[in-house]
């Protein structure tokens, strides 16, 4: 039986950055070790990086008592990736990441509720996020977390899979 560690969510501040730096090397790096993918590469997530994407962007971060177990962010505006499927009705899911330390905790799906349930605050209908095509496993999760597959992007050198949940107006 999985079991499941309840999380306070909020949005991202300056000092949650160097706990957010330590989580997105590590990883990048065990995707990297892992899966040999390089999804996200360890040497772009620096202090000043993730400084410009907190006041840029919608991040938000989840504790557990006193330690970062996840974080994301939520976008609005254009999506390159989804050339003519993108549209203004949905909330956009960037940068999802939960520690390894609490692998097999919940942590991944809390996020994605709360996600879902901002996006739906907003009064969008949807919840869109992409992932590397070359990642079985995430692909599965995103997929079991009821997201559907709805389009793939092709890069020179890497693929994204497509991904949405239909919020309102079911």
């Amino acid at each position: 039986m999985k079991q499941t560690r309840n999380v306070a969510i909020k949005r991202a501040a300056s000092d949650d950055l160097e706990a957010m730096l330590r989580l997105y090397k590590e990883a990048a790096r065990w995707i990297y070790e892992t899966k040999g993918l390089r999804q996200w590469s360890e040497d772009s997530f620096t202090t000043e990086y993730l400084e410009n994407f907190i006041r840029e962007k919608e991040v938000f971060v989840a504790y557990s008592q006193d330690e970062l177990a996840g974080c994301f962010s939520l976008e609005w505006g254009y999506e390159p990736l989804w050339g003519e499927q993108f549209h203004t009705d949905a909330g956009y899911v960037h940068r999802l990441a939960v520690s390894r330390s609490f692998k097999g905790q919940g942590i991944g799906g809390q996020l994605l509720a709360c996600s879902e349930a901002y996006i739906r605050d907003k009064g969008k209908a949807w919840m869109r996020l992409d992932c590397m095509a070359e990642n079985p496993s995430l692909n599965a999760y995103y997929a079991s977390q009821g997201l559907t597959l709805c389009g793939r992007y092709d890069a020179a050198e890497w693929s994204a899979h497509l991904y949405e949940k239909r919020l309102l107006g079911i």
